[in-house]
């Protein structure tokens, strides 16, 4: 079933009272089917893709037909309906002996026997909300408290929803949700994994060539550019991008000047992201061009003591807010007693800005357990010294954790 664990999923509408959960949004449709989609999320309509999850392990799909027998095969035992769209598809691999002889005419004649000829200009909401009423209904759900993701849901369509679900009660799932997918599946580790090593490939490949002609937008390009290419020959069919943050040189946010090249002495900031089947990698590290200036070394010497503070708490047992207070300590008693941040890092998956809940802050007292995937970060923006970033991806294991990345956290200097 997708990346969720049924038996966590279980537990967790258990412990909000709720029946059961209509899952929308497109990131968590995914989590849920395992499968994207495609093309009506684009819409972010709440309905078009559809996962609902009965509170005793129950599955099923409304989905647009395009992807419903790729959701019924990643997916064996639900239920899937499937309502068409504007897009006309035709199998003409089936028929009967002697078929594949036939004029291509005929072989799609035989093949669309009974079909009507008129497709929705779209999709028909009408058509959707029936199937959506009709697999309710399947997995026992009539007149149920059901789990609706409010957070996301646009206001058109919890009015609509409602309406189409008389006699339920909708309550907001979305913190529900985000608790399901914290733990992450063997699966998921493993894309994450992987796109971890796809973003340091692209920030290696990014920094060749940098010369005092580079300006910040080549060194943008050259990062997607790499990531591309190294996904096509590792063969990782689903890769959906990458995209990184640049700062180049000692100006920060809106003093930055697009069209000034790197300097000798300059900082080259990344803040970096891949995509694999909706999973996003969140990681950084900063390089200087030319030799580190005094200045660059001290203050990079104070994060990177607040990271090995905050590592140090990476384990089963220990709490958001430990990470927090070490990583602070550790920097505020290395020379910078004003550093502050709201958070040093979050939880990462499938969530559409790359950043999950929970985040590494003084305030969140959740406990670590193994299968966690954290971005942990401990970056320091500077005018006119420059951007400082020194992130991880880091898996909280058994015992203790593991880092993801490879390349150094020191300021490498790149000639």
């Amino acid at each position: 079933m997708g990346y969720v664990d049924v038996a966590r999923g279980r537990r967790a509408l258990a412990a909000h009272d709720i029946d059961g959960l209509m899952v929308v949004s497109p990131e968590n449709f995914e989590y849920f089917a395992g499968v994207s989609g495609f093309p009506v999320t684009m819409w972010r309509r709440a309905g078009l893709a559809t996962a609902l999850f009965a509170a005793d392990g129950g599955l099923a799909f409304v989905v647009p037909e395009t992807i419903a027998d790729a959701v019924a095969h990643a997916n064996p035992g639900a239920r899937v309906y499937a309502y068409p769209l504007w897009i006309e598809s035709v199998d003409v691999t089936g028929g009967a002996s002697g078929a594949a002889d036939m004029p291509i005419e005929q072989r799609i004649a035989q093949a669309t026997t009974g079909r009507q000829p008129a497709r929705p200009e779209v999709y028909d909401l009408d058509t959707v909300d029936g199937l959506l009423r009709e697999a309710l209904h399947g997995l026992g759900l009539t007149g149920k408290r059901i789990g609706l993701e409010l957070d996301f849901a646009p206001a058109a369509d919890v009015a609509r929803l409602a309406a189409m679900a008389a006699g339920r009660e909708f309550v907001n799932s979305s913190q529900l949700i985000r608790e399901m997918r914290l733990v992450k599946s063997p699966v998921e580790i493993d894309l994450l994994r992987r796109g971890v090593a796809l973003t340091e490939h692209g920030i290696v490949a990014a920094l060749q060539g940098l010369d005092e002609t580079t300006l910040a937008a080549d060194i943008r390009g050259r990062y997607t550019e790499a990531c591309s290419a190294e996904a096509r020959s590792r063969r990782e069919l689903g890769f959906r991008g990458a995209s990184t943050g640049v700062h180049l040189g000692p100006a920060l946010w809106a003093h930055t000047d697009p069209t000034r090249p790197a300097r000798r002495g300059d900082l080259v900031q990344f803040d970096s992201t891949v995509q694999l089947n909706g999973y996003r990698t969140d990681m950084g590290r900063t390089f200087t061009f030319g030799p580190a200036t005094d200045d660059q070394r001290r203050i990079q010497a104070a994060l990177l003591a607040g990271f090995a503070a905050g590592m140090a708490e990476m384990r089963p047992g220990r709490r958001f807010c430990d990470i927090f207070a070490a990583v602070h300590g550790a920097v505020r008693g290395t020379g910078f007693p004003s550093y502050a941040r709201g958070h040093v890092g979050h939880s990462i998956g499938s969530d559409i800005d790359g950043e999950e809940w929970p985040w590494i802050s003084a305030e969140q007292e959740l406990v670590l357990e193994p299968g966690m995937v954290l971005a942990f970060e401990v970056p320091y923006y500077i005018n006119g010294i420059g951007g400082f970033q020194n992130e991880d991806d880091i898996l909280i294991t058994q015992d203790g954790h593991e880092s993801f990345n490879r390349l150094p956290l020191e300021l490498v200097r790149i000639d």
